[in-house]
């Protein structure tokens, strides 16, 4: 069956905003685009990829004593061998073995693990050096736990493997049973190509990324904890319709030491519960689109991160071989999002596009950082959005925006009750702060021009402003721009 999810960025009413700034800034170029290779992925699930249960078996593998019943296997030195496409069954316990895959590259090899405890004290658990696919499937209600060591001694290829799970084809894991792992020496999980993680139960200590997948990374309904020195999740390769992440579904829950989840070209999130409680970035990617979920991120550096992919990145522009210029974007269509960020909160070295969802954003308490910064646009269209923290490189929404009114006000404290009312007194928008804070922004489609709305803090009338233009504020410094934000005037 093909899943086909086809995602495209369209700018109704940016396009001639976007030029004007560009033509005021003497571009050596005027072709710009948004390449589809970047905006759209297409997701296929093979049977074998969706099939959660298995009964037969081309062999058994019993762990406790490394003896094997069945064809395609061969077991010498403590080291497992699949040679041929086939269905392998593991069970027991090992203190010291390793799982090779080297069969042709037109094999799919699908390896069942039911009660498996593996510990390899040399080399990754499970080794994929050839085939056409390899599935980990997690036996119903199974719990396996796979460990690795500081150090590894035996390399099949350079420095390679160089994670617990390592694979240089395409790797799927799947099964309704969970899996524990403890990457001592490098990463968790990783394929030189795709990446897919389906309906499986993970647990993942890694001593640095994660899950890294080159070319893509696809989780859908998984369930997966992870506690990571550096990146969670990850994709790596550059090329156009490669590198990305897509999230589909399932939840979520992360601790990481650099980033939580880094799509080299592009981010996906359609639904699903993402909660990243540690990173410096939460979310990073060149384009990112999220159309639904539940996603709460705590960063050191910037919450959500839509960055310039290299060194040629100027202002959020890349020259590529073509001489065409190509956008950084975040697209937000649906979702609840709340962000908390020492750094940036929405950072986009292009545009920012919002249709729906709800967001709240808890910028910085330092003055080099902003809870929105946007280099050209940040048009909102649908949606509500709320955003607080330090005032010195303060940016609101794009004035081609639906109404907002932002409040100066300097006595904020962390634990703040925050309230919007309408001139009748109904309380519209209601949070706690998370942290101290200078300025406040509600950008709603229930704000409407003509009308007076109050900004109490702890059920004080701080403040109150009459909407006359898209963005009404009582702050004596209404629009910073810094970092080359444009509005129209």
């Amino acid at each position: 069956m093909l899943l086909a999810c086809i995602i495209y960025a369209y700018f109704k009413d940016s396009d001639e905003n976007i030029n004007n700034f560009v033509d005021n800034q003497n571009s050596e170029s005027e072709n710009f685009e948004i390449t589809e290779e970047s905006t759209s992925v297409e997701i296929e699930y093979t049977d074998e990829e969706k099939q959660n249960e298995y009964s037969k078996y081309d062999a058994k593998i019993n762990l406790n004593d490394l003896s094997v019943d069945g064809n395609g296997v061969n077991i010498s030195n403590k080291k497992i061998t699949i040679s041929k496409a086939g269905t392998y069954y593991f069970s027991g316990t090992t203190e010291d073995a390793a799982i090779v895959v080297d069969a042709s590259k037109d094999d799919i090899i699908i390896l069942v693990f039911d009660g498996a405890v593996i510990t390899s004290k040399n080399t990754a658990v499970i080794n994929g050096i050839k085939a056409e696919e390899i599935i980990i499937n997690l036996a119903k209600d199974s719990k396996n736990v796979f460990t690795d060591s500081k150090e590894y001694t035996e390399f099949s290829d350079e420095d390679e493997p160089d994670s617990l799970i390592f694979s240089k084809t395409d790797l799927t894991i799947n099964g309704e049973g969970s899996l524990t792992v403890n990457a001592n020496y490098e990463d968790g999980i990783a394929s030189k190509d795709t990446l897919k993680i389906i309906n499986a139960n993970l647990e993942i200590k890694a001593n640095d990324d994660a899950i890294r997948g080159k070319d893509a990374v696809v989780l859908k309904n998984a369930t997966i904890t992870i506690s990571s020195k550096e990146d969670a999740i990850k994709s790596t390769n550059e090329e156009n319709g490669k590198g990305y992440i897509f999230v589909d579904g399932g939840t979520y829950n992360i601790e990481a030491g650099d980033d939580g989840i880094s799509a080299e070209v592009s981010l996906f999130i359609n639904s699903g519960n993402i909660n990243i409680s540690k990173s410096t970035e939460g979310l990073e990617a060149q384009y990112m689109e999220i159309n639904g979920g539940k996603i709460n991120i705590v960063s050191s550096d910037d919450g959500i991160n839509v960055n310039g992919g290299n060194d040629n990145m100027f202002m959020g522009r890349e020259s590529n071989s073509a001489n065409v210029e190509t956008y950084r974007m975040l697209v937000i269509n649906g979702g609840e999002i709340f962000v908390n960020a020492n750094g940036d909160g929405l950072d986009s070295n292009g545009l920012i596009k919002m249709t729906g969802g709800n967001v709240v954003v808890c910028g910085p308490t330092n003055s080099g950082n902003g809870a929105l910064d946007y280099n050209y646009t940040f048009e909102l269209t649908g949606g509500n959005l709320i955003y607080y923290g330090a005032e010195g490189m303060w940016q609101d929404v794009s004035s081609t925006s639906i109404y907002t009114v932002s409040f100066e006000y300097a006595d904020g404290k962390q634990g703040d009750l925050i309230v919007l009312k309408d001139e009748s007194g109904n309380e519209l928008e209601s949070i706690t702060a998370e942290k101290s804070y200078q300025r406040i922004s509600f950008s709603s489609e229930k704000i409407e021009k003509g009308k007076k709305y109050s900004l109490y803090v702890n059920a004080e009338n701080v403040g109150e402003l009459e909407v006359e233009d898209y963005i009404t504020t009582n702050a004596t410094n209404k629009q910073m721009n810094f970092g080359g934000g444009y509005q129209k005037k």
